[in-house]
């Protein structure tokens, strides 16, 4: 808000009027607009009334007695009631000017700009147009699918099922918000002409497999292909055809001024970059003594062009690490889904009393995980697109480390660091996280690092009281969870680490001139991971009571 001032100068200028806002004018400019803003309690609103018809009709055929085939249709459409945008326009001091800025179902943007698709090629903008942000996403989506289900030895102890279809997900209505509320060419939004909503084609088969002594193994198999995934482009950017001088490996594309348009335009589109492949195994035993016991195991490849983790359209384009084009959609590991997973359960019911009138139940379910996903990225805009939050780190060698540019630095502990001391600092911190260590003269891969594995113990008590009611039996259970048993026996376990909350890790500053880029970074930065203070790394236990009748 205050642009590049410390609080010092604030204090200094605030109180005499000082240019102290983007060093441009007082903060009283503000404060009075605001004020005359909420006196005269007019607004910008945005409405939007959505809905979504759906149809479904199935059928089955019984092919034999052991095996049996279901096929489906699916049907959806979008539906838009009353949308409309309002905005009341203001004076330069925040009243009231008596007038309002209105269009259904938005504003109409008709400016001249200059824009790009996903293939530099440039685009129209206006009613009618190419981009044309009047035009809300429809079209009928259809989602054909097929299951079977074959009892092979026709007494179930050899079950094999499947099936294959396409399917549409709910709708996310949220970007339509997005295009509806933000008209205008200083944060223009807007929905590619050809836009259709999220759907994937899945195609799974698993097996159970029962032995003589009641065992249960389970084999599932499932793969899924992004036939209209999401991604948020920039139209704005071209094709970027600078490169980079850093001196070193890095010559990654830039953008020059020439492979720019006018104005961000965050653009919603499709993509069919991306897949997900799911292995699951899985065995399962009841016991005659009330024993009950599971394990599981879960391997999973997953792959997009964009894992959109944001619901505003600027962030989802910021928040995509990328190299070179930032509108190119690149098959990268997915943020989402750990690729191991190994689970477990166990438990035992115990009855006891007259006419076992008591039970007690004790269950342990635990969970074994490889890390969450993140990325290297720069803090910083090194290939001049706008974002200072997405262009994936280059790794340098100790030698690429010596001829690189360094800026000043002042730590977190107030004391100037100098060229030499960032280099060192930097070489150790390389040197010690064995992703980077191991990718020096290489770029970072979208999503490619993990946080260390991490585990986590829950225990469940439950406490049965048994009682008649006339002919029936009614239940008064008791329940406790204890989530993250290990933490609870010893502050040090069941601790996860991590290195960033975002997905996206900013270890290394940089900031451009032309072509050339300066690096910043801070010394007392020693480790990647550090323990998360969060309330998943706690234990906490939660009571219960229920009338089971």
């Amino acid at each position: 808000m205050f642009w590049d001032t410390d609080i010092q100068r604030f204090k200094d200028s605030v109180p005499v009027g000082g240019a102290i806002v983007f060093n441009a004018y007082p903060l009283d400019v503000d404060v009075n607009f605001a004020r005359n803003h909420a006196a005269a309690d007019k607004w910008t609103w945005y409405y939007l009334t959505v809905g979504q018809v759906s149809l479904y009709a199935q059928d089955e055929w019984q092919a034999s007695q052991r095996f049996k085939l279901t096929y489906g249709l699916r049907a959806d459409r979008s539906l838009y009631f009353n949308s409309r945008y309002n905005s009341a326009n203001l004076n330069p001091d925040g009243t009231f000017a008596g007038s309002y800025t209105t269009g259904k179902p938005t504003v109409p943007n008709n400016d001249n700009l200059t824009l790009f698709d996903k293939d530099g090629k440039p685009v129209t903008n206006g009613q009618g147009k190419d981009l044309d942000n009047t035009r809300l996403p429809k079209g009928l989506l259809l989602s054909p699918r097929l299951g079977f289900n074959w009892d092979v030895e026709g007494n179930r102890t050899i079950q094999i099922r499947g099936g294959s279809g396409l399917f549409t997900g709910r709708f996310p209505f949220v970007w339509v918000g997005n295009h509806i509320g933000n008209p205008f060419s200083f944060f223009y939004n807007a929905t590619d002409k050809d836009f259709r909503w999220p759907q994937v084609w899945r195609t799974n088969v698993g097996t159970d497999f029962k032995i003589p002594y009641g065992t249960i193994f389970s084999f599932d198999i499932a793969y899924t292909k992004d036939i209209k995934g999401m991604m948020v482009r920039n139209y704005k950017l071209g094709t970027p055809t600078g490169t980079l001088n850093s001196g070193t490996g890095d010559k990654r594309n830039i953008y020059k001024a020439s492979d720019q348009g006018t104005a961000n335009a965050y653009v919603f589109t499709n993509t069919d970059v991306g897949y997900q492949f799911n292995i699951t195994l899985q065995a399962q035993q009841n016991f005659a003594n009330g024993l009950y016991a599971m394990v599981g195991y879960n391997y999973l490849i997953a792959k997009d062009a964009s894992s959109i983790s944001a619901e505003i359209s600027s962030d989802a384009f910021d928040r995509n690490p990328i190299l070179n084009n930032a509108n190119q959609a690149r098959l990268t590991p997915s943020l989402y889904g750990n690729k191991h997973r190994f689970i477990g359960a166990l438990s035992k019911k115990f009855e006891y009393g007259t006419k076992k009138a008591l039970a007690t139940t004790v269950s342990l379910f635990g969970t074994l995980t490889s890390g969450n996903r993140f990325a290297y990225v720069y803090g910083g805009d090194i290939n001049n697109d706008g974002t200072t939050s997405n262009d994936l780190l280059y790794v340098p060698t100790d030698a690429e480390i010596d001829v690189m540019n360094f800026a000043p630095l002042t730590d977190v502990n107030g004391k100037v660091q100098d060229a030499a001391a960032q280099r060192i600092a930097l070489k150790w911190f390389i040197q010690q996280d064995d992703y980077l260590r191991n990718r020096r003269g290489q770029y970072t891969e979208k999503y490619g690092a993990e946080t260390p594995w991490f585990s986590e113990v829950d225990l469940r008590i439950l406490q049965d009281f048994n009682f008649k009611a006339g002919k029936s039996t009614r239940t008064i259970q008791f329940s406790i969870d204890i989530l993250n048993l290990g933490n609870l026996l010893n502050s040090d376990w069941g601790v996860r680490k991590y290195a960033t909350t975002s997905g996206y890790y900013q270890p290394l500053s940089v900031s451009l001139a032309g072509s050339v880029p300066t690096y910043q970074f801070d010394p007392t930065a020693r480790t990647t991971f550090i323990a998360s203070p969060d309330l998943i790394s706690r234990w906490q236990m939660q009571f219960g009571i229920r009338f089971i009748f």
